[in-house]
This record gives C-alpha cells, structure tokens and sequence, in this order.
C-alpha cells in the first residue's frame, strides 16, 4: 500500500503541471485580457488617460510577454512559493485566498456535514421502508434536491428568512461583527447568519447521498447474502448496519474525490448570491475579470483537492474492502 501511494503522488505532479498549463492557456483564450477589459471600463467613465497608458500597464502587469513565456515564469515563481499579484486589488494572491479561506472551510465543512450526517440515515431508513410513506416522501425531497441548484434553494431561504425575522441573511455576519475579534457573541451572530448559506448548499448534497444511499442498500438488501444472514437468526439492525450497510457504502467512499473538491468551489454561484466571502466567490469574479494569477492558484488548490481525494477514497475503498488490493 505505502509503494502504491508513493507512486501516485510521483504522478500527481506531472498531472498537476499539466492542468496548470492548460488552465493558464484557456485563461488566455477571451479576445480581452485584464488590460483591455480595464481600460474599455475607465474609457466608459471619460477617463481617457487610461486609455493612453494601456500599453505601459501591459507592460507593468508582464502581459505584454509571449503566453509560453508569462506561464514559465509563473510556474516557477509558483514553485518559489510566489503565487503573483491579484490585477485587481494589488495583492498577494496568497494574502487573498488566506483572508477567504477561514469563510470557506467553516461553510463548506458545515454543509458537508450536514449532507452526508442526514443524508445517510435518511437514505437507510428510505431503502428499508420501500414504498411507503417515508420513503415516497423522501424520494420527493430528494427529486426536488437533485432538480432545483443550490443558489435557487439559497434565494428561497433567503425570502423565507426575511418574511419570518425581516432581516437580510447576507454575508456571514452582522455589519457589526465583520471586522470584529471572534468572541462568543460574534460566533453566535456567525452561526445566525451561516445557517442559511450551510442549510442551502447541504439541501442540494444531501439529496443526492440520500438517493445514492437508498439505491445501493436496495441493491444490497436484494443479494442471497442477505436471505442467509436472515435465515441465521441474526437481528434485523445486524443485517443491515454491520453488513447491508457497509457493503453499500463503496460508492460513497469513490465520491470523496469530489467532496474535498467541494471544498474549495463547491458553490460559487451561491456564495455570489448571499455575498458569501468565500474562495468561490473571488474565483468566480477572477475568471470574469481575467486576474489570471488568482484564478490560476485557486485552479491549482482545486487541483490538488481532486487528486488527494481520489487517493484518499481509493485507501478507504481498499480498507473498506478486503477484495480490494493495490500493488
């Protein structure tokens, strides 16, 4: 197991080098780049001075250098621990994404939680309860999951939140508390507002693990294994939570990939939505705005999260399941 993560993490890093070459070069594919999408704006205003400085701001921002030649001199910048300057606010890249990441951790983490804590049980109880009330109740909340994106789910709690308090669940404190020390009354003023913005991202997740539970425990539930273990005498919850149960968690596991992926940008159009100050929101506005180093390092951590979680969720699969061997 040990000489097989070792080679995987030998492989990351020509796979890594190649995402960070083809997200540098699709960053380079809009007719504009930041300079002219700058400049297009202060012209707009009557700011005409701008647009006599385009070419001395190219050549300021290195954007007046070859793609080839500004990618090799980011990637090794990057390898120095040097990530660039953000175009747009003038600082380090690495500055941002740690003034974000605090935000992004606490929200994503809670709605992951949530997610698959509910969504679990839920989908064990619905599988074991096939066709009846529950379960055809369920699997409505949960097509109504699956269906509708998290940032609609995110405006109805938002309305539903303001119609029953009449205050704006915006952000993730009260104007307060955003600059303020974290103390006991500014975590429980984060926790009024976070409940919101965790409870819309989670609907969305939870629904899709409880339909993949339900699913994969009918599959179980329908094996000759099960008949046996039955036909033994064994109790009912024996059946299903020691061996139902941990067979059907296989997909699951295979599904952690995504989940430390979702970390990071897991849900950029809601955090936009309920002004969330997030790693999401300012990767998204970075894409639009053509900030090519601070979209391109958050690229690199999504990056990274995808392939740690796969290894990671291939080491549980092959803890998970002694059939499962890797040389």
């Amino acid at each position: 197991m040990l000489a097989y993560i070792g080679k995987r993490l030998v492989i990351m890093l020509p796979t890594l080098l190649l995402i960070m070459a083809v997200g540098f070069f699709i960053m380079q594919l809009p007719a504009q780049d930041y300079v002219s999408q700058y400049v297009a704006r202060q012209g707009q205003m009557g700011n005409t001075t701008a647009m006599l400085q385009e070419e001395l701001l190219r050549q300021q921002l290195g954007l007046d250098k070859p793609p080839i030649e500004r990618f090799f001199y980011w990637f090794f910048d990057f390898l120095r621990g040097d990530w660039g300057t953000s175009f747009v606010d003038s600082r380090p890249v690495t500055t941002i994404i740690l003034e974000r990441l605090p935000a992004t951790l606490a929200i994503s983490s809670l709605a992951f939680l949530v997610s698959w804590g509910v969504g679990i049980p839920l989908g064990v109880y619905s599988a074991t309860h096939q066709y009846k009330t529950g379960d055809v109740a369920l699997t409505t909340l949960a097509f109504i999951g699956i269906g509708l994106p998290d940032f609609l789910v995110a405006m109805f709690f938002l309305v539903a939140a303001f119609l029953a308090s009449g205050q704006v669940l915006l952000g993730l404190n009260s104007p307060e508390f955003v600059n303020a020390p974290w103390t006991l009354a500014r975590i429980l003023d984060f926790f009024s507002y976070a409940w919101l913005s965790v409870t819309a991202v989670a609907f969305t997740g939870m629904a899709l693990i409880m339909r993949v539970t339900r699913n994969n425990m009918l599959e179980e539930l329908g094996k000759p294994y099960v008949l046996t273990l039955r036909a033994k005498g064994l109790p009912e919850r024996v059946v299903i939570w020691k061996h139902v149960f941990r067979n059907a968690l296989h997909p699951l596991v295979t599904m952690f990939g995504q989940v430390l992926a979702f970390l990071i940008n897991g849900f950029a159009i809601t955090s936009a939505v309920l002004n969330l100050p997030t790693i999401q929101s300012v990767y998204l506005s970075a894409t639009f705005q053509q900030d090519i180093f601070l979209a391109g390092a958050i690229l690199i951590l999504i990056a990274v999260t995808v392939m740690v979680g796969n290894l990671i969720s291939d080491v549980m699969l092959a803890w998970l399941d002694p059939r499962v061997r890797y040389d």
